[in-house]
């Protein structure tokens, strides 16, 4: 019921009309409201009624929460579902109903080409479908930008009218493609200005206008960053190679009833969580146009390595960092559940804003309902609140996040 894969069942049904299976078990979280002795209430599931033995959260996997507020799984079997689908050939989108006895008399078809969420082209087309028939819809020339970036064709099926059970306005189905955009080359700004790279037997420390970066030359770690006089890092940025577990990691695997073939216990086993990192390297080179840090660090567990990462931080004269990143993995060690870097920032700020694929949470096998654009959140929404704490709000296809006084980009 997490729902990861379930494009590929609905891809299959469409494809073999005979086919059924990959069912949805379970509508609602099973939990009851019971309440601390503060009077707050909390959701209680196998063993909070003294039951021995129980199912702990294996009841704990509906679409939506025990209060019937959405899980975000829901919007993948909503966009899965939908009545109307959607193919681009070309400029032609050919629209297709599933529905078996109505014929579409409530529906526009709006389209928008943006390019990195920025709206470039729009229109909107009448639809005319009879039950189980199509309509072809011809697009008139695209847009070809200038710029560099992600050149996308969204289309919705809107309901301009109300209906028993729509307010007007309803989106009832939509699709997205990335389009082809043209060949073009960025050429890096000149900048006559370098950083100044300053070394001291405990540091590298690199400063360009009100911006500094410090890099302890003993943990080969960014340790620091300032913008005037305020610090930036709570904590250095980082190796990751852990998360908070879901249930398909758990398994049937207890704590007085171990699985060893279960992922989390594999990693365990492995050491994952106890590796500590040996720094191999620390350099900094002072480049033409640029200041150049180098790190490597073994990250052990009994004296066994597991991962190697390189890193190199490039600073340049725009006060901009890039960082690269090369993990390899020992052979001998199993696939790690992340490979990323972290850091706690000093300041929080209340919204965070990126381009990439939301706004709800999605993951690898579980983002077709995700739709690329610009985002803008609050903080608290970019958690789900699961009643078993588990791994959650990851947004895939980030290209570009905005948070407080930072600004990162990657492809």
């Amino acid at each position: 019921n997490s729902l990861g894969g379930f494009a590929k069942y609905w891809q299959a049904f469409r494809q073999y009309p005979r086919l059924q299976g990959g069912f949805v078990w379970d509508w609602v979280d099973q939990s009851l409201i019971k309440y601390d002795e503060n009077g707050n209430p909390w959701s209680a599931y196998g063993g909070d009624f003294g039951d021995t033995p129980n199912d702990r959260q294996f009841c704990m996997n509906g679409l939506v929460f025990a209060d019937r507020t959405p899980h975000p799984a829901l919007t993948e079997a909503k966009h899965q579902q939908q009545f109307f689908q959607f193919r681009l050939s070309g400029q032609t989108i050919e629209v297709t109903s599933e529905y078996l006895f109505r014929h579409s008399d409530n529906e526009l078809l709006h389209w928008m080409v943006a390019l990195d969420g920025k709206p470039l082209a729009s229109g909107e087309v009448p639809l005319d479908v009879a039950p189980q028939g199509k309509q072809l819809i011809e697009l008139p020339e695209l847009p070809q930008p200038e710029s560099a970036g992600q050149l996308w064709l969204t289309v919705r099926v809107v309901q301009p009218n109300a209906t028993a059970w729509s307010e007007a306005g309803h989106i009832s189905a939509w699709q997205q493609w990335r389009l082809a955009e043209n060949l073009s080359v960025t050429l890096p700004s000149a900048s006559h200005i370098i950083p100044q790279l300053t070394t001291s037997e405990t540091d590298f420390c690199i400063e360009l206008g009100n911006k500094r970066w410090q890099f302890n030359r003993q943990s080969g770690l960014l340790s620091q960053m300032w913008i005037g006089d305020e610090k930036q890092l709570l904590t250095p940025l980082r190796d990751q190679f852990t998360r908070a577990p879901l249930d398909n990691d758990i398994g049937v695997s207890e704590a007085t009833r171990i699985d060893p073939n279960a992922w989390v216990e594999r990693w365990k086993a492995a050491g994952h969580y106890q590796a500590e990192a040996a720094l191999l390297q620390c350099s900094a080179d002072t480049l033409a146009d640029a200041v150049l840090i180098t790190t490597a660090h073994a990250w052990q567990h009994q004296g066994k390595t597991l991962f190697i990462s390189r890193k190199t931080y490039r600073i340049d004269g725009s006060g901009q960092m890039a960082i690269t990143v090369d993990v390899e993995v020992a052979s001998d060690t199993p696939h790690p559940a992340r490979i990323g870097l972290t850091c706690q920032l000093a300041q929080v700020a209340e919204r965070v804003n990126w381009l990439g694929l939301g706004p709800q949470e999605n993951y690898p096998d579980r983002l077709t309902a995700a739709c690329f654009d610009r985002w803008d959140l609050p903080l608290s929404d970019m958690y789900t609140p699961y009643v078993f704490p588990s791994e959650n709000g990851l947004r895939c296809g980030t290209r570009e996040l905005n948070y407080g006084p930072h600004q990162w980009r990657g492809d």
